[in-house]
């Protein structure tokens, strides 16, 4: 009985991907089908995102942490004697989400801090707002 060649389906697209950069899993599943790989152009569609995931992760362990160079803004202390509450850690939480993420609360921090602090912020955003047509009289 004569013995398959083993091969790893994950390194052929892999190599594929090396040679040809930017390919379509439905051109790589071709070329690798004519190479006598047999591979379904789903599973070099998940054998891409494999790799992408792994590159943002890598990507993403490179970069330093940006949170210790930001400096806090704060105008007033806290009124619980300078405790963080489960409240406050969700509230916090919810503006991260609802900003998009980590970085775009940095990026807003730090617009503040170049405008001079919370209130000529909230001054600035509120004249920029403009009035609903309800308002505006006919």
């Amino acid at each position: 009985m004569a013995k398959k060649p083993e091969f790893n389906k994950t390194q052929a697209v892999r190599a594929y991907l090396k040679d040809h950069p930017g390919t379509m899993s439905k051109e790589i599943a071709a070329a690798l089908t004519k190479q006598g790989i047999k591979i379904n152009t789903g599973y070099v569609a998940n054998i891409k995102t494999q790799i992408n995931k792994e590159t943002a992760t890598k990507k993403a362990a490179k970069k330093p942490a940006a949170v210790a160079t930001v400096p806090a803004v704060m105008e007033k202390p806290t009124k619980n004697g300078d405790t963080i509450t489960l409240e406050q850690v969700k509230k916090v939480a919810g503006t991260v989400r609802s900003i998009g993420g980590i970085q775009r609360v940095l990026e807003v921090l730090e617009v503040i801090k170049e405008l001079g602090g919370v209130k000529k912020f909230k001054e600035l955003a509120e004249a920029m707002t403009c009035p609903s047509t309800d308002d505006i009289p006919f």
